[in-house]
């Protein structure tokens, strides 16, 4: 009768712990079991801790806990960790939340993340990793092609997402498949003519027949997504006054919420309140973040968002390595 309760209470732990729910009927004296957590996983060193922390990793970690954004006030809510933080429950079904709603998500087990919305479409949320999740790293290494997609950027952050079984799987085919707003990859800027300072979607530079249907676990963002949280393009010349910058500062726009561009480098001087000022080992910088889009006036820029605050569309050749990416996941509302 030992032996049968030791192998229930095996199979019990062992499935719990691979993510299946299972609810306890009959209730097992831990004087009649014995346990070895050599290849458990679990800190306890005895039964009864053994199954309380079982029960612990089981029924008690939320998987996802929402915040509601705000930059200042009693309320000031930016990164989540502030302890002026109000919780929401935004992310259920049947409600929606707004854009820049601050995300804490187990994207696995033991491994969390702090998101913020893109978009909510009442069934999904798509969400935008707070940090970069891959860092220095080029969109296109080869050359100074944005026709060729971003071949060097994309699949590492592909690869760096792979074990984020709690997040749905994307497919999608670049230049054919509507990630937001329409499919274009290609976008530009006059300033002659968009005197709104918005950056225009309006063709493809490069479509899945040069990379492929992609399948993973997250994405890039768009310039068009990037765009509807209002960053504009880069003002030659100006300073928005909304943010507490440099005036002599040409390259601030301040136009992007700041949660678009926090943790880059020097984001505190332009605005932000949380810098990222790691150098790597060549002595460089990530001062902005790429997006799926490129330029479609020249072959040599792709898009990304500086810690300006703003979008540069004509800074970012698709070979610098000054820059990082930012996961881009959808999950679905419980």
């Amino acid at each position: 009768m030992k032996e049968r309760i030791k192998v229930i209470a095996a199979f019990i732990l062992g499935v719990i712990l691979t993510g299946t729910t299972v609810y306890a009927a009959t209730i097992i004296s831990s004087i009649n079991v014995e346990y070895n957590n050599e290849n458990s996983k679990l800190v306890a060193d005895n039964v009864q801790e053994a199954i309380d922390e079982v029960y612990d990793k089981s029924f008690n970690k939320t998987p996802i806990t929402a915040y509601e954004y705000h930059e200042e006030g009693s309320n000031r809510c930016i990164n989540g960790e502030e302890k002026t933080c109000i919780k929401t429950d935004c992310y259920k079904k049947g409600k929606t939340c707004n854009q820049g709603t601050v995300i804490k998500y187990y994207v696995k087990e033991n491994e969390y993340h702090y998101f913020y919305v893109l978009h909510d479409d009442g069934t999904k949320i798509t969400m935008q990793q707070r940090e970069n999740t891959i860092r220095n790293i080029a969109w296109h290494a080869e050359s100074n092609d944005n026709t060729k997609g971003p071949t060097t950027v994309l699949p590492a952050l592909e690869q760096a997402t792979s074990t984020w079984v709690n997040v749905n799987v994307l497919e999608y085919e670049p230049g054919v498949t509507t990630l937001y707003e329409n499919s274009n990859t290609g976008c530009t800027y006059t300033a002659s003519t968009d005197s709104d300072y918005k950056i225009r979607c309006e063709t493809n530079t490069y479509t899945s027949t040069v990379l492929g249907t992609r399948k993973a676990r997250a994405r890039m963002i768009t310039a068009q997504e990037a765009s509807a949280t209002g960053c504009l393009a880069w003002k030659d010349g100006e300073t928005d006054k909304r943010r507490l910058s440099p005036s002599s500062d040409l390259y601030n726009n301040g136009s992007c919420p700041e949660w678009m561009y926090n943790y880059l480098y020097k984001a505190k001087n332009y605005g932000g309140s949380y810098n990222d000022d790691t150098i790597n080992e060549n002595g460089v910088s990530v001062s902005c973040y790429w997006t799926m889009s490129s330029l479609s006036s020249s072959k040599v820029y792709a898009l990304a968002v500086y810690h300006g605050g703003y979008l540069f569309f004509n800074g970012s050749s698709t070979i610098a390595t000054s820059h990082g990416a930012r996961a881009v996941v959808e999950i679905t509302k419980p």
